[in-house]
């Protein structure tokens, strides 16, 4: 092979590699705009500004260029998750089990890193595993690879637990995952249907006790760093909710 091929050949994955990625942008850049139900190939070829033959060439369903912008916005959740869109994400404090616990949920139950493409893809997903083999492996390949880290992150914490809980650190890792998938999902319904501040009250006493971190009796729980930079006791008696305005000091309802 000549050292002209080779550098042919590199240039034009490269090539391939930026059409791919200028195709998944633009795909979500539709669903952000329009909706996922304006999704088409049509649509994108429009944002794209590329020909049918040339999105079909890098993907040949419209099901390819699904799994790659789940991937894709996966990709900036993440993103946005570590760097907490500028306020402090739940990977500032990288100390393992409860600590982390602490803060992670305190992060995505106060101030979470709104995807909304993502959550409508992802229950675009689950409402067709049933017949897409693809999209169910990649859920799942998803959920397990969170399920995994997190119950490797609370193991020592749940084997030292004084609780009495017969539960492996993966059970409870899913029963956190499960926690805060349904939270999600009702807060993409209903903005306000519930009291962030009293949820992750609840949230915080029901894995401290599980996990061996109760709070001393009649003491208040640690304070943490709300977006607005300030510290509120997470078992604060709640007061009366008004029909508008923000639900937690400092942060307006989605």
């Amino acid at each position: 092979m000549s050292p002209g091929y080779g550098a042919c050949m590199s240039k034009k994955r490269e090539t391939g590699k930026r059409r791919r990625e200028q195709i998944v942008e633009a795909a979500v850049a539709v669903i952000a705009e329009e909706g996922l139900q304006e999704l088409s190939l049509s649509a994108i070829e429009k944002k794209a500004g590329m020909s049918r033959g040339q999105l079909t060439y890098h993907f040949p369903a419209k099901e390819e260029i699904l799994l790659a912008v789940f991937d894709r916005l996966l990709e900036m959740m993440h993103q946005r998750v570590q760097s907490g869109d500028g306020k402090g994400g739940p990977c500032a404090e990288p100390t393992p089990g409860w600590e982390r616990l602490h803060h992670f949920l305190t992060f995505f139950l106060l101030t979470p890193p709104e995807v909304p493409e993502f959550h409508a893809l992802q229950y675009t997903f689950l409402s067709q595993i049933s017949h897409r083999e693809d999209f169910r492996r990649r859920l799942a390949s998803l959920y397990d690879e969170w399920r995994t880290h997190m119950a490797g992150d609370v193991a020592v914490d749940l084997a030292n637990s004084s609780s009495g809980l017969a539960i492996s650190s993966r059970t409870l890792a899913t029963f956190v995952q499960a926690l805060l998938h349904g939270l999600a999902m009702q807060r993409v319904a209903d903005p306000q249907a519930y009291d962030r501040q009293e949820m992750l009250t609840l949230c915080l006493h029901v894995l401290g006790n599980a996990l061996g971190h109760p709070p001393s009796p009649g003491s208040p729980l640690p304070a943490r760093e709300t977006a607005n930079g300030i510290g509120q006791h997470l078992d604060k008696p709640a007061r009366g909710r008004k029909k508008a305005g923000p639900l937690v000091p400092g942060h307006a309802p989605e």
